[in-house]
């Protein structure tokens, strides 16, 4: 068996490593080099000097215009924040000096913030300065997450712009590792974060671990925080510890001895007995009103200038739903309490409903980059909660002219959506014929968007714009129906554009008829058996009003059939112009009644003079008085008529003095002849002047004058009409009308 030497590969190898290195000698000696200086005179003053030194000679050819240019390209692009102090040359060699000089804490972070912008980072900056005699961790700290280099990020692009190296050269301008010192007044503090500034010189008795739990609860917040020890505490420590707790904690809080959470449980040292267990750790609880108090507490406790707490809500609306989030950020700094040696500091949050708010993956990045610390952390936690709608309501009409309107009522939990009102009516809205306002009922919050049209055409136009595939439709017979007729509204309207289609809220739809018109429960139940027969359905109807309610989500109410009975529009026209019409006729005649009466009176009047003229005629050519029938009607004899054959005038009136006879006839009050066919042989009807009397036809017999003035009474005076002579011997009478045109001929308006 023979073997393969190994010895041309290790030699390979070798020779590509120190490729690399040469490669990597030429790109340092073509880039910059970045030296820091943090000179600090207290905890919340300094300045932070930044020197860039490079090789003219090494880096001629790709700097055009020398150290002039440079110069002129660097106090051109210089951001604010930062201070230039120019270029000074020692031989081949030239440095640049920059710094950021701040009186507060605030300040620095400020400037550095502006200076990250400028150099398009994405960092966010995080500053510890701490110099304390107190706490279990004493001495100085501090602490950053960026580096010098990304503090002047902006300077190799504006070389490049102003055409001092070529854009191929931008990468290598700076080098990528530079070094950093940090100075406390004169006492230098080693630091071992490398490019990031990571330095201490303490006293250290701080925990291993501290885990911060923050629960939501009744609008604020319930927290507890476990200080795990490093290992058991002994009488000493553990005083000096309860000393300093008590004194940082926030007020309404409670110390306790041993540690409660399983968490802390787990990064404990070991320990058996009771006492043991008690000195592994301590744990405090407090409550906190808001995210300010909370904020506030954590101050007090961690003693950091640089903790602080903010919070934030946003409804965010994606595929049809609706998401609440919650976002809690900031930084803490638990360097008076953390152990640089420990594992530093622990955070959990959780919301109202036990989820736990998750890392910001927005925020992450800058999370990340915390240089290493494990005291000083930075807060990006989101909690994302789907919303779910409490209700969702349809309401329409219908107007008797035809005008057709729809309201949609979205309901939302108030505590969900509360400050994210305008997000909502965004959301909902629709073009611009609809109305949309947001309003809060107890403890919902409602959008309200209504969507009308003054006709069936432009409703259905304005409702599909709102919501696609969408209309109403009404089918009524035609012509016209003077009691009403049965038609059908049939609503389509898809919900699914705004809601989507799984949203399992309560849904309600309502329709209401117009005047004039009604439903009836037997047909609406007739024309929608399926829903009738659903368990999860109900349909009710309330005079001309419908109500159809479940409990499940309606993406579409396609399959609802609405059958209504009533007047339409034309009906109603039609049957007032026809009432109005009747109601004008009884107008007019009760305005008119009284020329109305006089003119019939009038006619009676006529009527009647032309019965007597006629009477008067009659009498003259016969002969005879009054007529059985006048009697009965109580009129007197007329025109000077005497009473015949003896028998007495009636309703006490005088007998009238008889006629002298004419020519040829023969005299009054002689009897006839029995068998006498002359011509003015007259008969007696078959009843006689006294109403009831019947006798049968005779003659009559011959007239006693001196008779009939003994037995007949005094004839009262009546009014003579009007043209009228009283005859001789005759007293003045208002003439009876006759019965065929008085007041029995049916005249209703006398």
């Amino acid at each position: 068996m023979t073997h393969t030497p190994a010895a041309p590969a290790r030699q390979r190898w070798m020779f590509l490593a120190v490729l690399l290195t040469i490669a990597a000698l030429i790109l340092s000696a073509c880039s910059a080099k970045i030296e820091t200086q943090l000179g600090l005179e207290s905890a919340e003053k300094g300045t932070r000097t930044i020197l860039v030194s490079f090789n003219m000679k090494d880096n001629q050819d790709k700097v055009k215009g020398g150290t002039q240019a440079l110069d002129a390209s660097v106090r051109k692009h210089l951001p604010e924040g930062m201070e230039y102090e120019g270029i000074q040359s020692e031989g081949e060699k030239a440095r640049a000096t920059f710094k950021v000089s701040f009186s507060s804490v605030d300040e620095y972070h400020s400037k550095v913030t502006s200076l990250l912008k400028a150099s398009g980072s994405d960092i966010k900056p995080q500053i510890s300065i701490v110099n304390s005699d107190q706490g279990l961790v004493q001495g100085i700290q501090v602490k950053e997450n960026f580096s010098s280099g990304d503090l002047l990020g902006w300077l190799p692009e504006a070389l490049v712009v102003d055409g001092v190296v070529s854009a191929s050269n931008k990468n290598s301008v700076l080098s990528s590792s530079d070094e950093t010192t940090v100075k406390f007044g004169e006492k230098e503090v080693k630091n071992s974060g490398g490019s990031k500034i990571s330095a201490k010189d303490v006293q250290d008795r701080g925990f291993r671990n501290v885990i911060l739990d923050v629960k939501e609860k009744d609008g604020g917040y319930s927290v507890m925080v476990s200080f795990v020890a490093k290992e058991i505490m002994n009488t000493e420590t553990a005083s000096a510890v309860d000393a300093y707790l008590n004194q940082v904690k926030p007020e309404g809080s409670e110390l306790k001895k041993g540690l409660e959470s399983s968490q802390a449980k787990a990064y404990a040292p070991s320990a058996s007995t009771a006492s043991a267990k008690e000195e592994v750790g301590r744990t405090l609880t407090f409550s906190a009103s808001s995210i300010e108090d909370l904020s506030n507490g954590l101050k007090k406790l961690f003693g950091a200038g640089s903790t602080d707490l903010s919070a934030s809500r946003e409804v965010v609306a994606k595929d049809h739903n609706f998401t609440v989030q919650k976002k809690i950020s900031g930084l803490l700094d638990c360097s008076l309490l953390c152990s640089p040696s420990g594992d530093g500091l622990t955070l959990t949050i959780m919301d109202s409903n036990d989820k736990s708010y998750m890392v910001d993956p927005e925020g992450r990045a800058s999370s990340s980059r915390s240089g290493g610390s494990n005291t000083l952390i930075a807060v990006d936690r989101v909690s994302s909660r789907q919303i779910e709608m409490k209700s969702m309501k349809v309401a329409t009409s219908l107007g008797l002219d035809g005008s057709m309107e729809a309201r949609f009522l979205y309901a939302f939990p108030t505590e969900d959506v509360a400050g994210a009102e305008q997000k909502l009516k965004d959301v909902f809205a629709g073009g611009g014929d609809d109305e949309t306002e947001v309003r809060q009922d107890s403890d919902s919050t409602i959008v309200s968007v209504k969507v009308r049209g003054k006709d069936q055409n432009e409703f259905n136009q304005r409702l599909n714009a709102y919501l696609p595939d969408s209309k109403v439709t009404v089918t009524r017979p035609g012509g016209y129906h003077p009691f009403g007729s049965d038609y059908t509204v049939t609503p389509e309207i898809k919900l699914s554009s705004k809601l989507g289609n799984y949203y399992s809220a309560p849904f309600e739809f309502t329709f209401k008829a117009p005047t004039f018109s009604s439903l009836d429960q037997q047909k609406v139940d007739a024309a929608n058996s399926l829903a009738k027969n659903s368990q999860h359905v109900q349909l009710t109807v309330n005079g001309g009003e419908l109500g159809v309610k479940t409990d499940r989500g309606v993406s579409t109410t396609s399959g609802l059939t609405v059958p209504v009975s009533g007047l339409s529009m034309t009906d109603v026209i039609v049957d007032a112009v026809i009432v109005g019409l009747l109601l004008l006729i009884l107008v007019l005649l009760f305005l008119f009644r009284k020329k109305i009466a006089a003119a019939r009176a009038k006619g009676r009047e006529r009527r009647a003079a032309s019965a007597a003229a006629l009477g008067a005629a009659a009498g003259v050519a016969t002969g005879y008085g009054a007529t059985q029938a006048d009697a009965q009607g109580g009129y007197p004899a007329q025109g000077g008529y005497a009473a015949q054959n003896g028998y007495a005038a009636q309703n006490g009136y005088a007998a009238q003095p008889g006629y002298q006879a004419q020519g040829g006839y023969p005299a009054q009050n002689t009897a006839y002849t029995a068998g006498d066919d002359s011509p003015t042989q007259v008969f007696t009807p078959q009843h006689g002047l006294n109403y009831g009397e019947n006798e049968p036809t005779k003659a009559m017999p011959a007239y006693d004058a001196q008779a009939a003035q003994t037995v007949q009474p005094a004839q009262p005076v009546q009014p003579t009409q009007p043209g009228q002579q009283v005859q001789p011997g005759q007293t003045a009478q208002q003439p009876v009308q006759p019965n065929q045109f008085g007041a029995d001929d049916g005249d209703v308006l006398q």
